[in-house]
Formats: C-alpha cells, sequence, structure tokens
C-alpha cells in the first residue's frame, strides 16, 4: 500500500511518511521560544485546549509529563462516543525533548513510540516528532484514517494559543515607553516632585511595582516576582517588576485564569492586567516624564480611547479615591490635555 499524500505548505505542519520505513516524521515552526512550546505539551491546563481536531472535546484523566510518568486522555465526539490513549513517558528533557509510548485503546495491541524534538530558532521553535510504528502498513491505515488531519488541526489550535494576546502586546508596548522614561531620568531627579500631591518621581514607579502584586495576589493567587526596593534601585525594581508582568502575560494560560475582585467582579486575568493596570502605567508615564523633564508626549490614539473608557465612570471613579477632581482644560485642547484634566492633572 502507498503512503497517502501528505504535501502541504511550508509555513504549515509537514507530514512525512517514507514508504521504506514505519514511519511519520512531523515538523512544524512556532512563533515561539522552546520553553513555551515544551510547556504547552507537557502542562495539562494546556495540553486540553489544543490536542486533537476542533470537533472533538478532551479530557485528561491524568498527565505526569516526567521521565517515568504516565498519562491517559480521552477525546469525545459530539455523538457521545469516546476515544481513549495512553502511554508512558520515557524522557522528558525541559526545553528539548520528549520521548513517550502512544497508544490507542481501540487498538490496544498497537503501540508506538514517539520522540519530540524542540529546537531553537531564536525566539521560534521547530518542532521535529517522529512516531515509530509496528509497520508501514499501520502506519498508512492511521494516517488514512485522518490522522494527518487532526494532526494539523491540533497544531493551528497549539498556533493559536501561542499566540500573543492584544493584552500581552499592549503591555509590551506601553510598558517599553514608561521603561524608556525610568531609563531617562537624570542623575538626581528620583526626588522631584511629581504631578500626583505628595509624590516624587521614585514614588511613580513605587505606586506601580506596590500596588499590582497585592491586586493580583488577592484576586488571581499569582504571585509575581520581587526585585530590589524602589528606594535601592528604582530602575532595577522597575524592570524586574515590568518583566514579570510580560511574562504573566505572555503565558498561554494566562487567558484562561479569571481575576476576581469585589469591586470588578470576575474578569478574564489579562483583560483585567490590560483594563486596570496598562492604562495605568500609560497614564503615569507622563507624570514621570513632568517630574523629571522628559518628553510628556502621549499616543494620541491611547489616550482617546482611555477617555472615552472613563467618562462613563466618573462617579465611581471619583469616589474610588483613585483619582482627584477634574481639572479644567480649553474647548480647543488636544485629546492628550482632556485625558489629564479628566485624572484631575494640570498640563
Amino acid at each position: 500500500m502507498n503512503a497517502p499524500s501528505t504535501s502541504t505548505p511550508p509555513e504549515a505542519t509537514r507530514i512525512e511518511a517514507d514508504p521504506a520505513l514505519p514511519t511519520i516524521v512531523i515538523t512544524r515552526e512556532f512563533d515561539a521560544p522552546p520553553a513555551r512550546v515544551f510547556r504547552a505539551y507537557t502542562d495539562p491546563d494546556l495540553v486540553v485546549q489544543w490536542l486533537g481536531p476542533r470537533r472533538l472535546t478532551m479530557r485528561i484523566d491524568r498527565y505526569e509529563a516526567r521521565t517515568g510518568g504516565s498519562y491517559r486522555y480521552v477525546h469525545r465526539a459530539e455523538d457521545g462516543t469516546e476515544f481513549g490513549f495512553h502511554g508512558v513517558f520515557h524522557e522528558v528533557r525541559p526545553d528539548e525533548r520528549i520521548v513517550q509510548t502512544f497508544t490507542f485503546e481501540g487498538a490496544p495491541d498497537s503501540v508506538s513510540l514517539e520522540t519530540a524534538v524542540f529546537e531553537d530558532l531564536g525566539g521560534r521553535t521547530r518542532l521535529r516528532a517522529t512516531s515509530l510504528v509496528e509497520s508501514v502498513e499501520t502506519r498508512d491505515a492511521m494516517l488514512s484514517s485522518g490522522a494527518a488531519g487532526g494532526i494539523r488541526e491540533g497544531h493551528e489550535r497549539l498556533d493559536a494559543l501561542l499566540r500573543p494576546s492584544a493584552a500581552a502586546e499592549e503591555h509590551r508596548r506601553i510598558a517599553d515607553v514608561f521603561t524608556e522614561r525610568v531609563r531617562g531620568v537624570p542623575e538626581g531627579a528620583w526626588e522631584n516632585p511629581a504631578p500626583c500631591e505628595g509624590w516624587a518621581a521614585r514614588d511613580v514607579v513605587r505606586h506601580l511595582v506596590e500596588w499590582f502584586p497585592e491586586f493580583l495576589k488577592s484576586g488571581a493567587g499569582v504571585e509575581l516576582p520581587k526585585g530590589p526596593s524602589v528606594d535601592e534601585d528604582p530602575v532595577a525594581a522597575w524592570t524586574v517588576h515590568r518583566e514579570a508582568v510580560q511574562a504573566l502575560l505572555d503565558d498561554p494560560a494566562t487567558a484562561a485564569k479569571v481575576l476576581s475582585n469585589p469591586h470588578t467582579g470576575d474578569v478574564p486575568l489579562d483583560q483585567a492586567v490590560d483594563r486596570f493596570y496598562t492604562a495605568d502605567v500609560f497614564m503615569h508615564t507622563w507624570d514621570l516624564a513632568r517630574a523629571t523633564g522628559q518628553d510628556e508626549r502621549l499616543d494620541p490614539d491611547k489616550c482617546a480611547q482611555l477617555l472615552e473608557g472613563l467618562r462613563p465612570l466618573d462617579d465611581v471613579l471619583r469616589s474610588s479615591g483613585q483619582y482627584g477632581p477634574r481639572t479644567e482644560a480649553p474647548e480647543d485642547a488636544d485629546v492628550q490635555t482632556r485625558l489629564l484634566a479628566f485624572i484631575g492633572r494640570k498640563p
């Protein structure tokens, strides 16, 4: 029996079946570093989100992704039909290699040996997975039954899971600007008065580094790594904090988590970070720039977006104590001036 055709565009999953060997070789590149792709292969909370075709749901009974561990999961069709799979992890080398057995419980005497290698392409990953089955005939029967389509659909789902969220990209963009202002503070300027009453420039960084970790811990059970104190080294304190928040948002598991707070209710974690924290970084960028004599310009599109979102919450914001009274802005003022006036600043 000849191996089924497995031609596919070069940017997609490539499935190769050597006519002379009982193997299936699967290759695909992902726009994520090996550590993230490896985790998606070994963390059951992530595996359940991508493994297999879209038409099937997945239940994991156990998934001990360690050398000597075992796994079992079940795919379920809409009509209730279930397909069970199990195996043993023979080698799990973090971010590099996984070797495991694979058995479809509908054919319990057929066991394949699977080896997945994660190659670092400098921020990208080339996955090469090889399945060794008992015979060419068994291999061809697997591919003819639709396995190739399920593999490709699973990889498409994994690609989407690994893709940075809008919240992650927005934080990266806004935090980059704030980081430039932090690093640009002139020597001796950290004690300059800031626009927020009673604050110095140092306190702008202190505010962001201190309030948000507690907010995350109490609302989502997430603890961020701690850097040095802001009094000791404000640049390093901000850098550690910023990288920790970015890592949280870049984590594919974050979108499935929820932040619960008596004032906000239940909000998907990535959306909560974007709505309550990234917006705060954006607005405090002006405070730090004003306090230290740096470029005070803000992205006008983001200013307009925030102003539109804040206006309906006027009473709630004032009563929270987080925003002072609005200041007056000329009718013909630009959107940055109007936003700053709304949150109580005097541009």
